[in-house]
């Protein structure tokens, strides 16, 4: 399928579906996060899960905070 196809893609943070870069629809909340799967070993998802835990934040909001860290950006 091409772009032409597709049609045009909503503008971002219009909330719903956008296509990605592969051209498949993506989800992107009403806050602009758009939605990202991952694979953790046991030992990650664990100490992700007690932080997210002991510091009463959601498991993504755990992570995005590691991320934005670990890649030094606001």
């Amino acid at each position: 399928m091409t772009a032409k196809e597709r049609g045009p893609a909503p503008a971002a943070g219009a909330g719903g579906p956008l296509r990605g870069p592969r051209g498949g629809l993506t989800t992107v909340t009403p806050g602009g996060l758009t939605r990202v799967s991952t694979y953790l070993d046991e030992a990650e998802r664990s100490a992700v899960r007690a932080r997210a835990f002991a510091e009463e934040r959601s498991i993504s909001d755990v992570i995005r905070s590691a991320v934005r860290h670990y890649l030094r950006i606001k």
